[in-house]
């Protein structure tokens, strides 16, 4: 058994799939509907997402965190496509980070992972 879907919860499902597929770069795999909940699958790599509306006051939302391999560089280019940074990128013990919402509130970082014990 493995986790394929992670769900995000989107006020709205076309400025949600607006968000992922025109300022991240992500791919729309499939839409559908699951116990009558409508979805869009997002494709990031070989991990999928399922955007979900929910209902406003619900308090769903959704935190992920996506790994980079240059946080300088992506925050730069998705900055570019509009993305709004709540953090520019920092150093943190785990490495350089930035944090970043959606229209949904859901939150994101930006996270390069660096181990500063290789020296």
């Amino acid at each position: 058994m493995h986790i394929k879907y992670i769900s995000v919860f989107v006020n709205n499902m076309e400025t949600g799939v607006d968000f992922f597929k025109n300022k991240l770069g992500f791919k729309v795999v499939n839409n559908g509907t699951i116990n009558g909940t409508d979805y869009t699958v997002i494709q990031i790599n070989d991990l999928f997402l399922s955007l979900t509306v929910t209902e406003p006051g619900s308090g769903f939302k959704t935190r992920l965190i996506l790994n980079t391999s240059d946080c300088l560089k992506d925050y730069h280019n998705l900055k570019t496509a509009g993305v709004n940074f709540k953090t520019e990128p920092q150093y943190l013990t785990v490495g350089l980070a930035a944090e970043f919402s959606d229209d949904s509130d859901n939150q994101y970082i930006l996270l390069e992972e660096r181990n500063y014990d290789d020296v």
